[in-house]
């Protein structure tokens, strides 16, 4: 088992029924509604951030970047399948999902050494810049297998990791107590660890907000919760324990596995 997860490539793929037009200059021109400094030398879709610089081993800065790319919706095999089928919070994703044939994919680039909070406040305002100009029907984020609806992520208000930060359910088909398996994904992509927990005879619905509280916590304060340790549950009274593991469903990455008292 790792002692820790690494940082992953952040990336979101907004979905269109029809092909957006990206125009370098006009894009530019969005992000820097919100950032003092965003460079755009060639007129590509590459976009440097000079207020968040990326300092290499040997001392060399350089600023963080995003990519931003046209593609066409993969044909074939359905890579949003097991998205869709997590979309509780979304019900008609599926609709406006498979309504959509073309894609912009937008990536950080050389970011993975910078703190992790100020890697997701750079995606983040960057994503709502392009969100906003160009307008997409959905928002597939890939580290969290997450689909979002455009307005919602628009309208996070507090909420930082939107679209970063899944919670997926899922029923023990063999369990004889109706046990069920809850844990999040997306935390990995940043370095920290995910979640999971199995129980039965608990609300799903507050266990997700447990979940969202410590993941919540855990990025506002580091991996500072330690093995063998207990935390609150849902009520006062609760006490579940910690234990780092290996994730029991991909994709592979370390989580911390919370036991009830059940």
């Amino acid at each position: 088992m790792e002692d820790s997860n690494v940082p992953e490539l952040l990336t979101a793929r907004l979905l269109f029924t029809d092909k957006p037009a990206l125009d370098a200059a006009v894009l530019a021109a969005a992000l820097r509604k919100d950032f003092d400094q965003v460079d755009n030398p060639t007129d590509s879709l590459l976009y440097f951030f000079p207020d968040y610089p990326v300092t290499f081993n040997d001392g060399k800065q350089v600023p963080a970047q995003l990519m931003v790319a046209a593609a066409e919706k993969p044909s074939g095999a359905d890579y949003l399948a097991a998205a869709l089928q997590q979309s509780w919070h979304w019900p008609e994703a599926a609709t406006v999902v498979n309504a959509c044939e073309h894609e912009v994919i937008v990536t950080d680039f050389l970011t993975r050494t910078l703190d992790y909070t100020v890697r997701v406040e750079l995606f983040q305002k960057a994503l709502d810049a392009f969100v906003r100009i160009l307008n997409p029907q959905a928002i597939y984020f890939t580290t969290s297998d997450k689909v979002v609806e455009p307005a919602a992520y628009l309208e996070r208000g507090p909420a930082v990791l939107e679209g970063l930060l899944n919670v997926r359910f899922f029923n023990i088909a063999d369990s004889n107590t109706q046990e069920m398996f809850l844990d999040t994904l997306g935390m990995h992509a940043l370095g920290l660890p995910d979640f999971q927990i199995r129980f039965a005879n608990l609300d799903p619905n507050e266990v997700v907000g447990v979940l969202l509280n410590y993941s919540y916590y855990t990025f506002e304060n580091g991996a500072v919760i330690e093995d063998g340790h207990t935390i609150q549950g849902i009520t006062p009274a609760d006490k579940w324990t910690c234990h780092y593991t290996d994730s029991q469903l991909g994709p592979d990455r370390l989580v911390i596995q919370l036991e009830t008292e059940q």
